[in-house]
């Protein structure tokens, strides 16, 4: 696969997201294909707005009316004795070019579009939405659309929509701006929102994105004032170079993103194909992007909705150690594990706090869970010094207390409730949660007096695991650049065909350290060589028409003297006539055998969206059997590069295991930020490169390129 990419490839779109306030803060709205029928596609916009109190004018189009829902209709939008910020255009598709002229007649900043039947459906649909996107374009006319489901800004009263999802509860004011490429997807998560009492503060639904796209919506809603939560469901990427900008912006702000990325699969990609005519794309370059900009990636509608809820609360963890108290050892037990399988630290608590807690209830267990045993709820006044001890003592920055059904029992709960609002009116610096069965009713007044309230501890731990790592990407300092090339480096050419030794070459000079080797086209020559480089040698047959050696022979190991190189060169030379008799043979190569160290693998490769992507892993079977490796888009610093490294699960083996010296990091940082200068500096010159092995030596002594492949693009 490789990562999504919209059949339109482009976008005039502007580099901020100014064109989205159009779609977000109209100042009028025209509706055309309106209806007097409420329920009608063409009639709901018209309803919802009235409903939710939009304070702009609203101007149907309807010929064959003169009054739709009791305002003044209009046969066509010149007719309209005014200016129109928004058109909403809800017609079958045959007619929507028709509308888009006329909205660029009109001079309108934002048409957007709900009807479907273009580029996800067919050819014909594709060419039929160029053909209106470019119309638009032309015309200075911000697109949004086709086949959207519409746009949300609850403080101004917008619900510009068709959907019936909204018709019973419409969406609350809040601090969570969503945007999603899928219009039904996007509905769901704002009926979700409703159900769950989330306040919501803007939501764009994008389509086809043909003009307006994700990306721009998203840098809108990132500057938005009244947002602090950012959410995202994408199916393909149009302008990356305007999504990372967003992202960035956003944690600059400290506005967490969280996004759900759909079609992960290949059966998920080839859905996105036919319903958003998206081109899917590698997952792992972009959870590898995500990561590298700091956005927290949701896997299920759930964990996208719980990080969301957990963000709007404000309350960022100071640290990763997470405090338990729980009413059941079996429910301590099982939030001990998830805690540490999602990396958080659950802390033993210090001697002194244990004695505390045992001394007021004998029968706790007091290291981290701490059991209070069901005896909390016939002593209450418990509560207040257990956490004390657990915040105070264990300097936890989030704790999660289980209390199971308790808070369904007004009565019980309502003896606890006085001391769980003493601890949050204190610890107002802690993310604190309370797992807990409640009432609505009950959950709001729990989320009123500083708790989060989860039914699952495990989903709490999910979402705390989120919010300490919006705190380390907020607090970290700006991202170190990536380093200068050196004076000598070489660019590879479109077309071009490099053979091991011309690649090493241009590796050295862009600073990548090579082992030191020879080609050479004779027996005689290899031997005056071999003393040269010295002994034990690697001996390889060279031609750019043989990418894997291997495969036919063509690599010699151990060679120890000069009888092994004579009779080595004669058995590569034979190989390579045999086995590729239509390669073109440069000669052999003579390397240095590198002794000792960790293999490691270096590579790039050019994703369609993201450009040059490059990746880190561990050699043999860390890398061919269980793919074990990490990527990151390029260019970059030494603390990405570091940061890379130490994701993989192999890294033990650079810090040395079984008494084996710890491998040079810093010369594997500097390889990695140098490759990734190189990668970014080819343009699309560059299709791939391979370094493996790269021989990470014991610290302080490098490390070193042993073989190398350079692909470059079709000319």
């Amino acid at each position: 696969m490789t990562t999504a990419v919209t059949n339109s490839g482009h976008s005039s779109s502007s580099p901020s997201g100014s064109r989205a306030r159009a779609f977000l803060k109209p100042r009028s709205i025209a509706i055309i294909g309106a209806s007097g029928d409420e329920n009608k596609i063409g009639g709901r916009p018209i309803r919802y707005l009235k409903l939710a109190g939009y304070k702009g004018p609203i101007y149907p189009i309807n010929p064959g009316r003169d009054v739709v829902q009791g305002l003044k209709s209009y046969p066509t939008l010149a007719d309209v004795q005014a200016d129109v910020d928004l058109v909403v255009i809800a017609v079958p598709a045959q007619d929507v070019l028709a509308a888009v002229q006329a909205c660029v007649a009109k001079g309108v900043n934002g048409a957007m579009v709900f009807s479907s039947g273009f580029a996800e459906v067919d050819e014909a649909g594709r060419l039929l939405q160029e053909q209106i996107v470019e119309t638009a374009r032309k015309g200075g006319v911000a697109l949004l659309g086709p086949n959207c489901a519409g746009t949300f800004n609850v403080r101004e009263g917008l619900l510009a929509t068709f959907t019936s999802g909204i018709i019973d509860r419409p969406p609350r004011i809040g601090s969570i701006g969503m945007v999603s490429q899928s219009g039904a997807f996007g509905i769901h998560m704002i009926v979700l929102a409703a159900e769950r009492d989330l306040g919501l503060s803007m939501c764009l639904t994008t389509g086809n994105q043909s003009d307006v796209d994700v990306s721009e919506a998203l840098a809108y809603i990132v500057e938005d004032d009244d947002t602090d939560v950012c959410v995202l469901v994408v199916e393909g990427v149009v302008n990356p170079g305007r999504l990372l900008a967003a992202f960035e912006a956003a944690r600059l702000k400290r506005k967490p993103v969280i996004v759900l990325k759909l079609g992960r699969s290949e059966a998920g990609a080839k859905a996105v194909a036919s319903h958003t005519a998206s081109l899917a794309g590698s997952d792992e370059i972009f959870d590898a992007v995500l990561r590298q900009s700091n956005v927290y990636r949701a896997y299920s509608i759930d964990e996208l909705m719980d990080v969301a809820y957990a963000c709007s609360l404000k309350r960022l963890p100071a640290n990763d150690k997470v405090g338990l108290i729980t009413v059941s050892g079996g429910v301590g037990i099982l939030m001990a594990d998830q805690a540490e399988e999602l990396g958080l630290d659950v802390a033993e608590l210090p001697a002194g706090s244990q004695a505390a807690i045992k001394e007021l209830l004998p029968f706790s267990a007091a290291r981290n869970p701490v059991d209070v045993t069901a005896q909390v709820i016939t002593h209450p006044q418990l509560v207040g010094p257990m956490f004390e001890h657990m915040l105070t003592g264990g300097g936890y920055g989030s704790a999660v207390c289980f209390i199971t059904h308790i808070a369904r029992n007004k009565e019980l709960f309502g003896k606890l409730l006085p001391h769980f609002e003493e601890v949050g009116r204190k610890h107002t610096d802690r993310f604190l949660v309370l797992s807990t069965l409640a009432s609505p009713e009950t959950r709001k007044q729990i989320e009123s007096i500083g708790y989060a309230v989860f039914e699952d501890p495990g989903r709490a731990l999910r979402a705390i695991k989120a919010l300490v790592r919006f705190r380390a990407a907020f607090d970290a300092p700006a991202a170190q650049a990536a380093p200068a090339l050196p004076a000598g480096a070489m660019a590879v050419k479109v077309g071009a065909s490099y053979d091991e030794f011309e690649a090493k070459k241009i590796l050295t000079a862009a600073g990548i350290p090579c082992a030191a080797e020879r080609v050479v086209s004779s027996a005689q020559a290899a031997v005056d060589a071999a003393p040269a480089i010295g002994f034990p040698l690697v001996m390889k047959i060279v031609s750019p028409d043989i990418q894997h050696k291997s495969e036919i022979g063509g690599v010699l190991l151990n060679i120890n003297s000069v009888d092994e190189v004579r009779s080595g060169f004669a058995t590569l030379m034979d190989r390579a006539q045999t086995r590729a008799p239509d390669a073109s043979i440069t000669g052999v190569l003579l390397a240095q055998q590198i002794q000792g160290g960790v293999e490691t693998i270096l590579g790039v490769s050019r994703d369609p969206v993201f450009g040059p992507v490059v990746m880190f892993g561990l050699g043999g079977v860390f890398v061919e059997v269980l793919k074990d490796v990490t990527f990151r888009r390029a260019p970059f610093g030494p603390a990405e590069a570091r940061r890379m490294i130490r994701e993989v699960k192999g890294y033990a083996m650079l810090q040395g295991v079984r008494g084996a010296p710890a491998a040079d990091e810093d010369a594997l940082v500097e390889a990695l930020t140098q490759l990734s200068a190189f990668a970014a500096a080819q343009g699309d010159a560059l299709e791939s490169i391979d370094i493996n092995p790269f021989i990470v030596l014991p610290r302080g002594r490098g490390a070193l390129a042993v073989d190398a492949l350079i692909e470059t693009r079709a000319g």
